[in-house]
């Protein structure tokens, strides 16, 4: 077994971020709150080959680690990307459903995330676990728990949740900073108003976790064998897969209530 070095601990801190989410969107639901008035929605089907081939590649790669263990170690750090344009390819068609506007599918990334996040904010939208409902504001930035709290699965899920949150906060703080002076009296005066205002929700989990894997944050996935990778490669795919279908299933209540019926797209 490996000794918990610092590249182990991130990995299992990961690993277990990643099964709490998965056991929480797994058979969840997204609902919106009232309904749609009927309405023409002629490019509905706008993204529908981009995300039929983007889950067929999913399921190629899954089906190649399943083959081969060794295969995980690359597929591991294309995983977040691929499978964020997934989720925000099924986003920006819902937005598309719920605006009937066209410009919905021009959105910038981080855009689609706050519009989802505010919609969740505002009960336009909720999912039917309590847990995935919630909107952190700056405060999630003061939240501690017990030293090796993220190593372990005894950790509650709220735990575990509010933990992985944080991360994901930290990510979102570190990609606005990036591009900002902070040393200046202004750029500290600008970081205040944006803390001021911050909110991040689950909608924003696998793009932030798309951003660090161009980053050393999955330096992890280099000092773990490749058992490790695949668990990890199966954890992750599989809160993408479930996370797709609770999307999957909104978008088609949506387009029932535009088109005033039961039909499939």
């Amino acid at each position: 077994m490996l000794k918990h070095s610092s590249e182990k601990e991130a990995f299992i801190t990961h690993l277990n971020y990643a099964k709490c989410l998965n056991s929480l969107v797994l058979g969840c639901s997204i609902g919106n709150s009232g309904s749609l008035e009927l309405l023409e929605v002629p490019l509905v089907d706008g993204k529908k080959s981009l995300i039929s081939l983007t889950k067929k590649s999913l399921a190629d790669e899954y089906q190649i680690v399943q083959i081969d263990r060794d295969y995980s170690y690359a597929s591991t750090s294309w995983l977040p990307i691929k499978g964020y344009y997934l989720l925000f390819n099924q986003m920006l068609t819902i937005l598309y459903l719920l605006t009937g506007k066209e410009n919905a599918f021009s959105l910038r990334h981080t855009d689609c995330m706050d519009k989802f996040t505010r919609m969740l904010e505002q009960r336009s939208l909720g999912f039917n676990n309590d847990l995935l409902n919630q909107v952190f504001n700056k405060n999630i930035f003061n939240f501690h728990e017990a030293p090796g709290a993220n190593l372990s699965l005894r950790t509650s899920v709220e735990k575990l949740f509010q933990m992985a949150m944080k991360k994901v906060a930290l990510y979102k703080l570190e990609d606005w900073k990036r591009m900002k002076n902070l040393r200046t009296e202004s750029g500290r005066k600008q970081k205040a108003r944006y803390l001021q205002d911050f909110k991040i929700s689950v909608f924003e989990f696998p793009y932030y976790m798309r951003i660090r894997s161009n980053y050393k944050d999955f330096v992890f996935i280099e000092k773990v064998s490749t058992w490790d990778t695949k668990e990890y490669f199966e954890t992750y795919y599989s809160f993408i897969v479930n996370f797709n279908i609770a999307l999957e299933n909104l978008k088609k209540m949506l387009f029932n209530q535009r088109v005033g019926g039961i039909s499939d797209i």
